[in-house]
């Protein structure tokens, strides 16, 4: 029988050291928010409906999803904020969506014109 525990017990324990990482969606090239449109906005010739979008934004490009799907994919960079922002939110200019900060980080999604 405690043969079988310890069999048992050291792939349990791998799994459990390793699970930090598998929830860890965001590093220093992915950033994962979710803004609240009221208005129509426009991103890079894109119209976004008013709503709410996941956005996640992998290297030089961001996703919008809205109900599971995407709708819209554009061009972005990453800014470093001077302190990490204190929750998900977004920066326009004539309704259109410049910049998304992320919660808990110190960097910034940012769409050109």
């Amino acid at each position: 029988m405690s043969r079988l525990l310890h069999f048992l017990a050291i792939p349990a324990v791998v799994m459990l050291i390793s699970i930090p990482s598998w929830s860890k969606t965001d590093s220093k090239n992915r950033l994962t928010a979710t803004i609240d449109l009221t208005t129509p906005m426009s991103i890079q010739g894109e119209q976004l409906q008013p709503g709410t979008y996941k956005v996640v934004a992998d290297g030089n490009e961001a996703k919008f999803e809205r109900d599971g799907k995407v709708v819209a994919q554009v061009p972005c960079t990453f800014k470093t904020l001077t302190q990490k922002a204190q929750m998900d939110d977004f920066r326009t200019d004539n309704n259109r969506l410049t910049q998304i900060d992320v919660s808990g980080k110190t960097q910034a999604i940012v769409f050109g014109s």
